[in-house]
Order: C-alpha cells, then sequence, then structure tokens
C-alpha cells in the first residue's frame, strides 16, 4: 500500500523579484507552497545551497511536483551559475518521481538568460516526465 503523497510546490525567489501571484497560483494547483525568498545579505548562491537544503529535507510523505524560480532580473554569471544549482536541486526529485513542473520567471532584463537556462535543462531532462518551461511561454492566471 502507497501513503497518500502530499504535494508541494515550491517558489524560489530572489530579492527585487514579483514572486506574489505565483504563490498564489500555486496555492490553487498543490497541498502546500514553500516560499524560500533571498534575504537581505544573502547571495544568490547561498539562496541556492538553502534551496538544496530545503529539497534535501523533503519528508517521505511530500511530494514536489512544481515549482518556480523568480529571477531579481540580474544576468551576470554568479547569478545565472546559482540559478541553476538551484534548478539542479529542485529537478532532482521530480526526475526521480517521474513528473514535475518548474517554471522559470523574470522580469525583461533577465527573459532571455531564463530562456536559456530553461532550453538547456529542458534538454538535459527530455524524457522523464519533468517539464520546465519559461514564464514567458506560459498563459499564466495570476
Amino acid at each position: 500500500m502507497n501513503p497518500t503523497l502530499y504535494t508541494l510546490a515550491m517558489v524560489i525567489a530572489e530579492r527585487g523579484s514579483d514572486w506574489e501571484s505565483w504563490v498564489d497560483q500555486l496555492r490553487r494547483e498543490a497541498d502546500d507552497v514553500c516560499l524560500i525568498v533571498q534575504q537581505p545579505g544573502e547571495t544568490v548562491s547561498e539562496l541556492a545551497a538553502r534551496v538544496r537544503q530545503r529539497v534535501d529535507a523533503l519528508q517521505p510523505y511530500e511530494a514536489l511536483g512544481k515549482a518556480v524560480v523568480v529571477s531579481g532580473g540580474r544576468v551576470d554569471q554568479d547569478a545565472v551559475a546559482a540559478r541553476s544549482l538551484a534548478i539542479r536541486a529542485i529537478v532532482a526529485p521530480m526526475v526521480r518521481a517521474g513528473h514535475g513542473n518548474v517554471v522559470l520567471a523574470s522580469n525583461a532584463k533577465d527573459r532571455f538568460s531564463m530562456m536559456g537556462l530553461a532550453s538547456t535543462v529542458a534538454s538535459m531532462i527530455r524524457g522523464t516526465g519533468v517539464d520546465i518551461q519559461p514564464a514567458a511561454q506560459l498563459a499564466r492566471v495570476a
């Protein structure tokens, strides 16, 4: 007998990002939403490490099925590398489960950077049942 899984969605929000509407949307799609917001003085790399810690702490009854990474507009290499680490952390349990959905949301300044990350990760996880896409490709209901 399989226990009933508690569906968890995650919003990872960099400082300066517009994340509130994503929390509202995911509340309608999951049992609970875990919000991880970049703190004042925290680097994007430290934020990515906190994301990994939270994912590593998932309980056996929790199923991470949806996640949104909301960028704060930075396009430098450190920010892109840290986002990549956070994305890999949240995608890993989804790949193991065989399903999941990740959205990369951005503002106009870093839209192309996020689209590139989405394309790269999508090619790496093709056939796993996990979808990743930039928010620009979604018809989002806020």
